[in-house]
């Protein structure tokens, strides 16, 4: 497998694990706070066929890691990781509606240049 390839599937599995397991969180997320009510949520949680998709995807995104960086030096292939602090939040604005403030907007601008810059660096 090319590296970029791994690279692009590590993000996108890690954004993946992220979304869905928040979509069953919002869903299944607990009306009290009783310690009860919280091991409830979890059981359920970690039962749930789409929470442990998560999971998987975040083994395959190991996995696909673990074979992107036997190929590419770590100083080029860590700094594209910084863009799941991109894509997980542009995810959770268009999936769930969250509102990303307008300085968070310009730090994630930032880590985009910062990942730009890195890459032309080479």
């Amino acid at each position: 497998m090319r590296s970029p390839f791994l690279l692009f599937a590590v993000l996108a599995l890690t954004v993946y694990g992220q979304l869905v397991i928040k979509a069953r969180a919002l869903t299944h997320a607990a009306e009290t706070t009783a310690l009860s009510s919280k091991l409830h949520y979890l059981l359920t949680m970690l039962t749930d066929f789409s929470v442990l998709s998560g999971f998987a995807a975040a083994f395959l995104a190991g996995i696909c890691w673990m074979l992107a960086i036997e190929r590419l030096d770590l100083s080029i292939a860590y700094p594209f990781m910084a863009l799941s602090f991109v894509l997980v939040p542009l995810g959770s604005t268009f999936f769930f509606g969250e509102v990303v403030p307008p300085m968070q907007w310009l730090g994630l601008g930032l880590i985009i240049a910062g990942v730009s810059v890195s890459a032309l660096a080479r």
